[in-house]
């Protein structure tokens, strides 16, 4: 297992985090946004130097190669190493590369710094990132998910919010499962809240920690 790639599973696994710390409120969404653009970058050059060692995110003049550059070197590996996913990447880059230019816009404009990210940007662009990677990097991608922290649990959250989006009984369903999960591991018989009456986001945390492998099983049914 690669170790950068874990290191950057963990990454991705805070920024996810902090989407649904502040979900339900909409305060860190940007945050999150942004920091989900980030990964796609890293998620490439890892992908091209993993693929070649030699591989540089330099240019011969010295100066770093653009965000576009990048995701041109990774259609034209993918391509040689694994042609049946390419019109897959190339969907995935396309929209990755929109979200570049709205991060960009958020940077460089003042005039732009009320502009607001929804829940669905959010959803979308975190379940766009991790299946890029799946495509890219195949069965040490899911392993190195798996033992992330609460990352497994996490994207099928992110898959089963996506689905919502265009069938709303998936949200009563994944409420029914959380209002009757265990508070603790100490105190199984009792379901509820944690400390923050459901569904408030600190208490879908709580459960995801406490949940562990159980509880994704039980939402991924309901995919």
């Amino acid at each position: 297992m690669n170790q950068s790639l874990i290191y950057l599973m963990d990454e991705i696994c805070a920024g996810v985090e902090i989407y649904f710390t502040g979900r339900l409120g909409s305060q860190y969404l940007k945050t999150a946004f942004l920091l989900c653009d980030d990964y796609s970058e890293l998620i490439s050059k890892l992908f091209l130097l993993i693929d070649n060692p030699k591989w540089t995110e330099m240019k011969a003049n010295s100066n770093f190669k653009s965000y576009p550059d990048i995701m041109a070197e990774v259609e034209t590996t993918t391509s040689k190493n694994n042609p049946n996913k390419l019109e897959k990447v190339r969907e995935l880059i396309s929209a990755m590369k929109k979200r570049r230019k709205r991060r960009n816009d958020f940077f460089h404009s003042t005039s732009l710094l009320d502009l607001s990210v929804t829940n669905r940007n959010c959803v979308e662009a975190f379940c766009d990132l991790l299946e890029y990677g799946d495509i890219l990097f195949g069965v040490n991608w899911r392993t190195t998910l798996e033992g992330s922290r609460n990352l497994s649990t996490f994207d099928v959250l992110l898959r089963l919010e996506r689905h919502s989006f265009s069938d709303p009984s998936i949200t009563q369903k994944m409420n029914r499962v959380l209002q009757n999960w265990p508070r603790n591991i100490k105190n199984a018989k009792r379901a509820g809240v944690h400390l923050a009456e459901y569904p408030e986001d600190l208490h879908l945390r709580l459960c995801v920690t406490w949940g562990g492998n159980e509880l994704r099983d039980k939402l991924k049914t309901l995919l």
